[in-house]
């Protein structure tokens, strides 16, 4: 079983770059196994988690500027 770094660093370099799943390094392991936990995350609400405990992390060292302006 691939560790979840190397699949989350694949999932990353899919969104950075914007290369087709197919199209991911073989450093990233095979494409569909870093797909599907991609896909999992998304639905299990995974990846929402992650942002939410960053976000938090980031906050609490006034890293964050929370001012929005919609003109």
């Amino acid at each position: 079983m691939r560790s979840h770094r190397t699949l989350i660093e694949g999932s990353i370099y899919r969104l950075r770059t914007g290369c087709a799943w197919r199209d991911l390094p073989s450093e990233f392991g095979p494409w569909q196994t870093v797909w599907k936990r991609h896909a999992r995350f998304c639905k299990d609400g995974t990846w929402d988690a992650v942002l939410i405990a960053l976000q938090a992390e980031a906050d609490a060292r006034g890293e964050i500027d929370w001012n929005v302006s919609v003109g």
